[in-house]
């Protein structure tokens, strides 16, 4: 498998690699929550209603799914940095329609790119780093990863939020088109070997593509993130339509999560690493689950966005004790196709979930939204607790 140079892994070279695919990440992320936090402008401006808006989401996260599927096998076969510069080209592509568009038909083809770009890089970062990096380190260099992913959020959705007070909202996609394209031209000239990983555990069979473990982990995290995608999903509308706040102040508050989980996300890599992965994915999960019945009864903006904010900690830290999970229990010559598994379910997820709820709210009201998520993370979090002894059943080593 081609991937950054790491043979005989000094820490120097650890580090380079963790660094290079997180600002990978960043710059993958910038676009990607944009349009959730414009869902309140699209309905007005191509008059279109909460539940046709919900396919602005499904449609293009179902293409990426379709994508995802086969990037993790391209991944193991011909190398990270391909699939990673493919993935940053589309990014580019996607923000420049986005940017020029005017219609619905280019609205969604430029989202579609997107989220085609997200579960490329994705399957390329996390296998790169995953079997590059020391068991002990794996937890920190994720939180690294994912911090610097909440970054890339944070300064998307802060320089919508900014540009929607003072300007058309289709600049703050152009705007960021130039720097995704030198970080393209700076990818071409890394250096790159020949590397396979050798698998540690020499009691399973190293062809195997997706261990019982691994899928029942799938299934044990897929419940709560649908739980987390309800709440980040209609979370501005609810702001908008049930609170009346302004769409520039939800956008904000909105913009703000991402900044959180820059803070979770170190934060879940260095406690993980110390309590352990599965217990800190317990915790965190508790809290999700107690914050989301918290927002909807706060009587101010401010306590409101606090309790959000909270939600938005706890949902983000999962993602560090998450992606080590996963290659806990693969070996590291499938890894790329263990991570298009964790992430085309994190896809169905996020394609299915948003007009499913769309619709029970259109027949009720925003509100309901928060008691659903209760629910969903509740029902992993029992999940979890049956299953998640035998997670720690496969030690492939990184």
């Amino acid at each position: 498998m081609n991937t950054f140079q790491t043979v005989g892994i000094s820490f120097p070279k650890v580090r380079n690699i963790v660094w290079t695919m997180s600002i990978s990440h960043l710059f993958i992320e910038i676009y990607l929550m944009m349009h959730i936090s414009l869902i309140p402008v699209f309905i007005k401006e191509f008059n279109l209603s909460l539940f046709q808006i919900s396919f602005l989401i499904s449609i293009p996260t179902l293409v990426g799914l379709l994508i995802g599927l086969l990037s993790g096998v391209i991944v193991d076969k011909i190398g990270a940095k391909p699939v990673l510069i493919l993935s940053m080209g589309l990014q580019f592509l996607g923000g420049l329609l986005i940017a020029e568009c005017w219609d619905i038909i280019l609205l969604f083809l430029g989202v579609t790119l997107i989220w085609i770009a997200s579960p490329l890089y994705h399957n390329s970062g996390l296998t790169t780093i995953s079997t590059n990096t020391y068991d002990k380190e794996l937890s920190r260099a994720m939180g690294t990863h994912n911090a610097l992913g909440s970054v890339g959020s944070f300064l998307g959705l802060i320089s919508l939020s900014i540009i929607l007070v003072y300007g058309n909202w289709r600049l703050s996609y152009l705007i960021w088109a130039i720097p995704i394209l030198l970080w393209i031209m700076l990818l071409f000239k890394v250096n790159i070997v020949s590397h396979t990983p050798n698998v540690i555990n020499k009691n399973r069979d190293p062809k195997l593509i997706l261990s019982a473990n691994l899928v029942r982990f799938l299934f044990s995290i897929t419940t709560c993130q649908m739980g987390a995608v309800v709440i980040l999903t209609f979370i501005t509308s609810y702001m908008v339509v049930e609170r009346n706040i302004s769409e520039a102040m939800a956008s904000l508050v909105f913009s703000i999560g991402p900044l959180i989980g820059i803070l979770s996300s170190f934060f879940a890599g260095l406690t993980s690493s110390r309590i352990g992965d599965k217990r800190f994915l317990f915790i965190a999960m508790l809290f999700s689950a107690t914050f989301a019945t918290v927002i909807p009864i706060m009587p101010t903006i401010g306590l409101l966005a606090t309790a959000f904010l909270s939600f938005s900690f706890f949902a983000h830290s999962m993602f560090p004790p998450i992606t080590a999970i996963v290659a806990t229990l693969s070996p590291p010559n499938r890894r790329g196709v263990a991570y298009s598994a964790f992430i085309s379910v994190y896809q169905v997820i996020f394609a299915l979930t948003p007009p499913i709820v769309a619709k029970i709210v259109e027949l009720s009201s925003l509100w309901v939204m928060f008691p659903i998520s209760f629910v969903l993370i509740i029902i992993s979090m029992v999940i979890l607790k049956l299953f998640g002894e035998r997670f720690g059943e496969e030690e492939w080593g990184h």
